[in-house]
């Protein structure tokens, strides 16, 4: 029986291999066919100056962090503070305690694990290092390790920016290896992060390439590479989208919006900038001051906003795109932004002869120039900017013909960025007017900090100095009542409105495109009204997707 049993699964066997044989040979099976690299494409026209978040300095460096690394805290797509790299924290009843709770899981491309020491070193290497970062963590005495996924922030008063603080958390295991001074000037060739996306290869001038990090902690990205390509100018920017080249451009010139509208594959975004450009003035009292005496008078500054047609100037030298200007904050910040109300600043030139008069400027001699007590002329050289584009001297054109048109001459003298930040800092401010312009942040103490006392001669451009400004901004910095600190933060521009060191001019809006027939999820940030390709968050990076 047993031989005979095993001679049946002989038979049994021989037939199976010889049926799967057939079975083999006549069905070949067929490959899978390679997965198709999905790949959008980014077109811009600055590239980043470091891939170290400590030393970078270039706007166009957000390319790489955004995509790189994380901070403790981000904001959602309505500009609220949610958990990035923390999963929550706390506040100590004094404020002199912030304490993180981190998530746990979290690798770095490396393959080491995210822990509480990465954040520890990241938070002590800016607070007793000499980074641009650094201010980040203004009033931040030390960080300290509790356990392996908890960290204690430890600060010298109530910090009350410490949920903005944009600090990206770099790998421990990597920096810990070289001196803080060191660390000027390193930077690794691909950055290791913990981001959504992996930098992968640099070609300067040329693109930089990124790949999906699919174990990505908040959500894995929908696209498998990300490469910025760099253009030289506008033209060959717009070019490039319109032809699909590149999917979507970072920003788009007045002068190619209509074309891009015309295509019916290409979207426009029209944004809110974080940004403002000034009509800035001399304000620096000191004897080695070069500038003209007469601007020091808040009169004259005063009467000048009353005397710009800065709808005029929006319509001339942006071409409409943009918001004309009213206080330090702008729009797009939100609730920390002052509108004027009934106090506004508008385009009435017989209010600005009236401040004028009051302050005793009239004109004498009948030459069409106001003069003070004294005889000295409301005569004032006028710096402008003309290597920044068109704008700066569109709107300069402007504003002269608004200041004769109450009695005050300027001389303008056009000449490269350089030039006029020597003429500023190097040449004992050797200018009375110019025209300058800054990006802002989400919260508003790093752009109010630029008009303290303390700053004349560093990041300050007007040297303006003003007690009650001083002690507001110190007043705002410890005030963790966000109700109580909007209200300071509006008193503080208030005052910089009615003194005017800084005349806003305008807001100058954000204008992006992408084409819509390849790739599709595209966000806006803030939510219906932000940006989508440059973002404060990573949205798009993790939303958009091919169509």
């Amino acid at each position: 029986m047993k031989r005979k049993l095993s001679l049946l699964l002989v038979a049994l066997l021989v037939m199976a291999f010889i049926f799967s044989g057939c079975s083999s040979s006549q069905e070949p099976q067929e490959e899978e066919p390679p997965k198709e690299i999905v790949t959008l494409r980014i077109g811009a026209k600055t590239e980043p100056d470091s891939t170290s978040p400590l030393i970078a300095t270039l706007s166009a460096y957000d390319i790489i962090d955004n995509l790189v690394y994380d901070d403790l805290i981000e904001y959602d797509d309505d500009l609220n503070p949610v958990g990035s790299l923390a999963e929550s924290w706390t506040v100590s009843d004094d404020g002199l305690e912030w304490t993180f709770v981190l998530k746990e899981g979290i690798k770095w491309f490396d393959g080491e694990d995210f822990t509480a020491d990465d954040v520890v070193w990241t938070y002590n290497a800016l607070v007793n290092g000499e980074f641009p970062q650094s201010v980040q963590l203004a009033g931040v005495t030390q960080a300290e390790k509790v356990d392996d996924y908890t960290v204690k922030v430890v600060t010298e008063a109530p910090k009350a920016d410490m949920e903005a603080a944009r600090v990206s958390i770099l790998p421990e295991h990597i920096y810990s290896e070289y001196a803080l001074e060191e660390l000027n000037s390193f930077a690794e060739e691909f950055p290791v992060g913990t981001g959504p996306f992996e930098m992968v290869e640099w070609e300067p001038g040329q693109f930089i390439k990124f790949k999906a990090n699919e174990d990505y902690f908040a959500s894995a990205p929908q696209i498998d590479e990300i490469v910025y390509v760099f253009f030289a100018n506008d033209d060959t920017l717009t070019q490039a989208l319109t032809v699909g080249e590149v999917d979507a451009v970072t920003a788009v010139a007045t002068t190619q919006i209509d074309t891009l509208k015309a295509d019916e594959n290409i979207e426009v975004i029209q944004a809110l900038g974080r940004n403002f450009t000034q009509l800035g003035f001399n304000c620096w009292e000191a004897e080695e001051s070069l500038g003209n005496p007469l601007v020091l008078d808040p009169a004259i500054r005063l009467a000048t906003d009353w005397a710009l047609d800065k709808e005029e100037i929006v319509a001339i030298a942006l071409n409409g795109l943009g918001t004309p200007g009213t206080s330090l904050i702008p729009p797009s910040v939100g609730e920390w932004h002052w509108e004027p109300g009934e106090e506004r600043h508008s385009y009435n030139p017989e209010k600005a002869r009236e401040i004028l008069e009051n302050a005793g400027y009239t004109d004498t001699d009948g030459d069409g120039i106001r003069e003070d007590s004294e005889g000295n002329k409301l005569d004032f050289r006028f710096a402008v900017i003309s290597s920044y584009g068109e704008a700066y001297v569109k709107a300069s054109a402007i504003i002269q013909k608004n200041l004769q048109d109450i009695g005050i001459n300027t001389t303008i003298t056009l000449m490269d960025g350089g030039a006029q930040s020597d003429l500023i800092y190097e040449e004992n401010f050797d200018t009375d007017m110019f025209i300058w312009g800054w990006g802002t942040e989400l919260d508003p103490s790093l752009k109010l900090s630029v008009l303290l006392t303390e700053q004349v001669g560093k990041r300050s451009d007007a040297f303006y100095s003003n007690e009650a400004y001083d002690a507001l901004y110190q007043e705002q910095l410890v005030e963790v009542d966000r109700e109580k600190r909007v209200e300071i933060v509006h008193e503080m521009q208030k005052i910089i409105y009615e003194e005017a060191p800084y005349v806003i001019l305008y807001n100058k809006d954000s204008i992006e495109a992408y084409r819509t027939d390849k790739f599709e999820g595209w966000t806006r940030v803030p939510s219906e009204i932000g940006t989508t390709i440059t973002q404060v968050n990573k949205s798009n990076f993790l939303s958009v997707k091919p169509k």
